[in-house]
């Protein structure tokens, strides 16, 4: 990538460094540690508050769990060197403690740390990266992929914190215009996707799978779409903002709503993060007999034969390839996980010889009034009892499910544990 010509004046701002005993404090420009009112969001889950000495050293902590997300006030956001940057939380049960700047505790949009004249280099490591353009309150609008088979760079105008999140935004190359994520708020080396969408494993052999064979520090988080839908774009597009490939299971009837085409059309574009599975037609029990959604009208009662079977998977498949543009084939979730070797059979006859159950449930189907799990209990569920190739069970209509992702995806990195596609998995 090659240097622009001409940068936009902007207003270089410099931090100054203050020494504090044996620890060095970065404070960020006066403009933003003045103690002037910010509201914080943060997300479900815990959280964790310090309260530092005058050399910088932890002297007490202070742990909430918050059920759901809450906005809070700060005062102040400071460098700490060495530990990382922090809002001192003004108002709430942390009140008087600094909580560490992330996507689980933040200043909602934008601020910008660092403006640049001329226009800084950003180092991008070989690998496959997502850039991404935002509105005014920076809900993402578009995205941009390429992938470098080779070290490069480019340049940005300027560093900030978009959501808790570090970017930079471009001024040349593929991503002008474009903010792109950085490793760290101090780096300005681009960060790539850490997890992958290679494409299905062959039909093959008949398997079932719960934990899946073959993880390296990897789990799956995959959504079922097979009743209620009201948050699914919200979901997909956090997911595509923290960069976590899925896998998602679709049933036909709910992928031909009208919420149902936009997040299949928003699941298509996004083939580096993404893929799809066959969830049936109707979401019958193709066991028992029953079930079925959003109407049971499709399902027979009693056990239904293999044409049914058939019918259910093909169906659904063409539904689905019509509305992404992906093939399902042949992966497959039996609906209420009710399945035997009759069925396993009949759906392999017809191309799905690859069947997922699940080892974590989070349940989140079951909203909170009639004894569901909270966002905080969705997070500590996975978060805590997730191991190497779990396959974790959630729903694109699930009740509390978007609150819960941001905590959920920092823990389990912070495990060493990155959330992935099925099939890099299994590859």
């Amino acid at each position: 990538m090659s240097r622009p010509g001409v940068v936009r004046s902007v207003v270089r701002k410099l931090l100054p460094v203050v020494a504090l005993g044996a620890v060095m404090l970065a404070l960020v420009p006066p403009a933003q540690t003045a103690a002037a009112t910010r509201t914080v969001r943060l997300e479900a889950g815990v959280q964790r508050g310090y309260t530092f000495s005058s050399s910088g050293a932890v002297v007490a902590s202070k742990t909430v769990t918050y059920a759901s997300p809450t906005n809070v006030s700060s005062d102040r956001r400071t460098w700490f060197t060495g530990r990382g940057r922090f809002l001192r939380i003004s108002g709430g049960a942390l009140a008087g403690t600094w909580v560490r700047e992330s996507m689980t505790a933040y200043i909602p949009g934008l601020v910008v740390n660092v403006n640049y004249s001329p226009a800084a280099v950003v180092s991008f490591p070989k690998g496959t990266y997502l850039g991404y353009r935002f509105d005014s309150s920076y809900r993402i609008l578009s995205t941009k992929r390429a992938t470098f088979g080779a070290a490069t760079t480019a340049y940005t105008a300027r560093r900030g914190v978009i959501h808790g999140r570090p970017f930079a935004q471009m001024v040349s190359g593929t991503w002008s215009g474009y903010w792109i994520p950085i490793v760290s708020q101090t780096e300005r080396v681009g960060q790539p996707l850490t997890c992958a969408s290679p494409g299905h494993v062959t039909a093959g052999t008949q398997q079932s799978f719960t934990v899946l064979p073959g993880a390296t520090n990897q789990v799956a988080l995959t959504f079922d779409m097979g009743g209620r839908i009201d948050p699914a774009r919200n979901i997909v597009n956090r997911l595509i903002l923290d960069r976590v490939c899925t896998t998602f299971f679709p049933t036909g009837a709910m992928a031909q709503t009208t919420e149902g085409q936009a997040v299949l059309k928003l699941i298509g574009a996004h083939p580096e993060l993404f893929e799809l599975a066959n969830h049936t037609d109707h979401h019958c029990n193709l066991r028992d007999g029953g079930g079925g959604s959003p109407t049971t009208a499709a399902c027979p009662t009693s056990p239904p034969g293999d044409t049914f079977i058939r019918a259910e998977m093909t169906r659904a498949a063409t539904i689905l390839k019509t509305a992404s543009g992906m093939d399902p084939a042949p992966y497959w979730r039996p609906p209420y996980g009710a399945v035997d070797t009759r069925v396993r059979n009949a759906v392999a006859s017809v191309g799905y010889t690859k069947t997922f159950m699940w080892d974590l449930d989070t349940i989140d189907w079951r909203p909170v009034a009639e004894g569901g799990p909270t966002a905080a209990q969705i997070a500590e569920k996975v978060a805590s009892r997730a191991v190497n190739g779990s396959d974790v069970l959630m729903h694109l209509g699930g009740w509390n499910t978007y609150d819960a992702l941001p905590s959920m995806v920092q823990r389990l990195r912070a495990r060493g544990l990155e959330p992935t596609t099925i099939s890099h998995i299994l590859r």
